[in-house]
């Protein structure tokens, strides 16, 4: 039995399964990593991590984790594993969680995609599939601030400019619906042009939307891009059971 976890910068979610699939899911806030979240009776084989918050929440659970007595292993990216060449300038600054979502995809998916995960930041990543080969590559992406980074930093460094409750408007008639909106057009904007990269290089094309606020973006989505979407919420978990497994 394999416990995967996946910090984030907001929440943790956790899984454990093995190959006959998954047996506990679930998700706590990672500001919390210090409480008692994993209680099993099962015997565990190895715990496998990805980290985005950084070094101390690294430290909390690796004390929390000495009581399961197995290997304990924070994922680094890699430049090739399976099927994926990592072409970032420095594999191993990739971020571990963009690195496993391609991971997940090009493992399940033989299509050339785009990957957008829409969480407290937002990721928008390229990878390219060489049909001959069966050979993924990612090929690099951007990084915007999620919507409440945005709402965020606008209501902090701004004086009327305050965070309230907000709809998607086009044209916008009041400050929230224009904060919300500007960053619904801005993720759409840059899938849209990383939708025509890939599609320029590939017939055959998969987006992939997972993160907290992906249904947010999905439902604001043109009917010509939503036909090449899937939704797929644990796909940095995913990737760690596929990294497991090989």
């Amino acid at each position: 039995m394999f416990l995967l976890i996946d910090i984030g910068n907001t929440r943790t979610k956790w899984m454990l399964r093995d190959n006959y699939g998954v047996h506990q899911h679930n998700s706590f806030l990672t500001e919390d990593i210090d409480q008692d979240h994993f209680e099993f009776d099962v015997a565990i084989k190895k715990i496998l991590i990805s980290n985005v918050a950084g070094f101390e929440k690294e430290a909390i659970l690796k004390i929390k984790l000495k009581k399961f007595s197995c290997p304990v292993e924070f994922i680094k990216a890699h430049k090739k594993l399976n099927h994926l060449i990592n072409n970032y300038q420095d594999a191993t600054k990739l971020g571990t969680d963009r690195w496993l979502s391609a991971l997940s995809v090009s493992h399940e998916i033989k299509k050339t995609a785009v990957i957008v995960s829409v969480g407290t930041a937002v990721t928008i990543d390229y990878v390219s599939f060489d049909e001959k080969k069966s050979q993924h590559t990612f090929e690099g992406g951007v990084i915007l601030p999620g919507l409440h980074l945005t709402k965020n930093a606008l209501e902090n460094n701004t004086a009327d400019l305050k965070n309230s409750e907000s709809v998607f408007q086009i044209p916008p008639i009041n400050t929230g619906n224009a904060i919300q909106s500007g960053f619904i057009l801005s993720v759409l904007g840059n899938i849209k042009s990383f939708f025509e990269l890939a599609s320029s290089k590939s017939r055959d094309m998969k987006i992939i939307l997972s993160g907290g606020d992906a249904e947010l973006i999905h439902q604001h989505m043109d009917e010509d891009l939503k036909k090449y979407v899937s939704i797929k919420k644990d796909l940095v978990l995913e990737g760690l059971f596929v990294f497991a497994s090989h």
